[in-house]
């Protein structure tokens, strides 16, 4: 139990640093490389809300051990979130997110525009990440970090 706590506070700690930088740190500064800063943020806070998920499930032998790769857990926590009530929209949310922080390791071109961070895949696809679209993933994420605490301060 110590561990899926251990773990679910880490992800406590990047949401709220994400949160703080959105309320506090990017109206101040008003610089927009700030957005994918609070993505990567927003992001391993998910992933490491994922994982506190999981290893509870495991800690309770609900599960067997898995491999600590990406899209297996996300198979996992989907098969999980069901039992759990937790809504789909976090798990697409999570997996859009991730894409276009991977999206934008490999991209060749990315430039700032009108509070969007934007940039062109390997496809020549134009992706962006606002501070709307920014602002409604945190806010996402600060219900799901809810909701996964619940399930771990319950069992």
């Amino acid at each position: 139990m110590e561990g899926s706590r251990f773990i679910f506070n880490r992800a406590s700690e990047f949401i709220r640093r994400a949160d703080h930088m959105f309320y506090m740190t990017y109206p101040l500064v008003r610089d927009n490389k700030l957005i994918i800063t609070m993505a990567e943020n927003i992001c391993n806070g998910m992933n490491y809300a994922i994982d506190a998920l999981l290893m509870h499930e495991r800690e309770y032998k609900r599960i067997s051990p898995y491999p600590d790769e990406f899209g297996i857990k996300l198979d996992i926590f989907r098969k999980i979130a069901a039992r759990y009530d937790i809504n789909k929209e976090s798990v697409n949310m999570i997996i859009d997110l991730k894409m276009f922080l991977e999206e934008r390791k490999n991209s060749k071109m990315e430039f700032i525009k009108n509070d969007k961070y934007m940039l062109f895949n390997q496809k020549q696809e134009l992706k962006s990440l606002g501070i709307d679209k920014l602002k409604q993933n945190l806010n996402i994420s600060k219900e799901f970090i809810k909701r996964i605490g619940d399930i771990i301060a319950n069992a």
